[in-house]
């Protein structure tokens, strides 16, 4: 039966709170495989996890792959903690990956014997199931650079052999390091900010901000808030309607400073949610110096506005590293889609780069910042699936 084999990285470190972690990671891994996992299939050792499947689907292969906490996996091959079947599993295990035409191709064998107990030393181990490859496949030893891996790993009741690893995207299980709020534009930079904060353990809760005289389709934001959710499983999407406090910053607030002082509701409006929600961050997609809104200044204007922690893991990144993390993500096909940013209605010719705090605190005297009708709705999305449609 096809059977997958876990391995983590940063979980290592945990020392005492390993257990906990891995739980986690557990319960991530089985949400993805549910469908295809046979009753009982999951299994947590030492080290590594294993699933009994009933197929594998490169589309499986693909999300595994992304799923926060995995440094890599391999569709590996059980056998009985013996050396003979060790040595029969390993030759099965080149002929399935790499068929019946492997005469002379350069190979090497390594093993791990987390099993203490099995008395076969790795270094013996090697020796016997590569001779036995040798002979029987008629393959050449190369340790340096081998066309062929075979990888034993010997656990505590079985064996398990592989030739390929896939490697995952590391970091931390979502779920292990609380809950944030992101500020969730559309755009190509808040979803990848989104999952750049999954892979390193958050919960995300997404808010995006709308004005209802211009936005009224909501497909594109559903449709990113749904492809997160394939790695974070549940996501719940508040949609916020800021309608009324858009139309007094456009009556009173000059063109240059509007976007920051309308970037400060938004502000305001997520940490409301965060509160509601249990959340102990904010998150933002905001890249420093990419956007008027985005010079240190501003930043700082903005950000100050906060009353919880302000998070931006794409600060440093640019454009080009964004994208790639987008396609990757499988949201930058969905993040160019046409939508009417909400943030582009207040756009000026010259926006301020340079934003004084004085002046926004100005601006703000004027503006109804408590007590506005701002109509919320929320959508909960599961592993793809928008689950109020």
């Amino acid at each position: 039966m096809p059977k997958l084999l876990f391995h983590f990285g940063e979980l290592s470190l945990k020392g005492k709170n390993r257990a906990t972690f891995e739980r986690r990671m557990a319960e991530n891994i089985k949400r993805v495989v549910k469908p295809v996992l046979k009753p009982g299939g999951f299994h947590r050792e030492h080290g590594r996890m294993t699933a009994d499947l009933e197929s594998i689907s490169d589309e499986l292969l693909d999300l595994l792959a992304l799923l926060p906490g995995i440094r890599n996996f391999s569709v590996a091959h059980e056998c009985a903690l013996d050396l003979e079947a060790m040595q029969e599993t390993a030759k099965a295990a080149v002929l399935a990956d790499f068929g019946p035409d492997v005469a002379g191709k350069p190979f090497r064998v390594t093993s791990k014997r987390s099993n203490k107990g099995f008395p076969i030393l790795s270094p013996e181990l090697n020796f016997e199931v590569g001779g036995f490859l040798k002979n029987q496949l008629n393959l050449t030893v190369n340790l340096d650079a081998p066309e062929i891996d075979v990888r034993v790993e010997v656990g505590a009741y079985a064996a398990y052999i592989y030739t390929r690893k896939i490697t995952g995207i590391g970091g931390l299980p979502v779920g292990t390091s609380g809950r944030g709020v992101v500020l969730f534009s559309g755009g190509i930079d808040s979803p990848v900010a989104a999952y750049s904060m999954m892979k390193r353990g958050m919960q995300v809760v997404l808010v995006h901000l709308y004005n209802s005289t211009i936005n009224r389709d909501f497909a594109k934001i559903r449709d990113l808030a749904r492809q997160l959710s394939r790695y974070q499983g549940r996501v719940k999407l508040y949609l916020i309607d800021l309608e009324e406090f858009q139309r007094h910053a456009i009556a009173h607030v000059p063109a240059e400073y509007r976007m920051i002082i309308y970037k400060r509701e938004m502000i305001r409006s997520a940490a409301k949610i965060a509160h509601e929600q249990g959340g102990q961050a904010l998150v933002t997609g905001d890249s420093l110096g990419q956007v008027a809104s985005q010079t240190l200044a501003n930043i700082s204007a903005i950000y100050d506005a906060a009353d919880l922690p302000l998070l931006s893991p794409l600060i440093g990144a640019d454009k080009e590293e964004i994208v790639a993390l987008g396609r990757r993500i499988g949201t930058y096909d969905i993040s160019v889609e046409e939508y009417c940013d909400i943030c582009s209605f207040l756009i000026a010719k010259h926006p301020e780069t340079n934003a004084k705090r004085d002046r926004v605190a100005h601006y703000e005297t004027m503006l109804p910042l408590e007590g506005l009708d701002n109509p919320v709705r929320v959508v909960l999305f599961d592993s793809g699936r928008e689950l109020d449609a």
